[in-house]
């Protein structure tokens, strides 16, 4: 079998010599979620855009933390 998205992301930051710390869902706008995975490479942490659904498989497989922005969550429920 081949790879699925979130195993080829895996592999790719790992082969890089990368180091995947987290994701962010880091924004909602008209109704869709934006995310980002931060990956530690060379003692800095670089942000990629990802579909938030391939960054939470991703977090699940490589059992790193998944974060909220305080503002998504707050537009989510109604607390701004």
């Amino acid at each position: 079998p081949r790879p699925l998205t979130h195993d080829l992301i895996a592999n790719v930051i790992d082969q890089l010599g990368g180091d995947l710390q987290d994701i962010v869902i880091s924004d909602l706008r008209d109704h869709t979620y934006f995310a980002k995975l931060r990956i530690r490479m060379n003692g800095e942490t670089i942000e990629v855009d990802s579909r938030p659904s391939d960054a939470i498989a991703l977090a699940v497989t490589a059992k790193v933390p998944i974060y909220v922005a305080e503002d998504v969550l707050g537009e989510v429920t109604g607390e701004q």
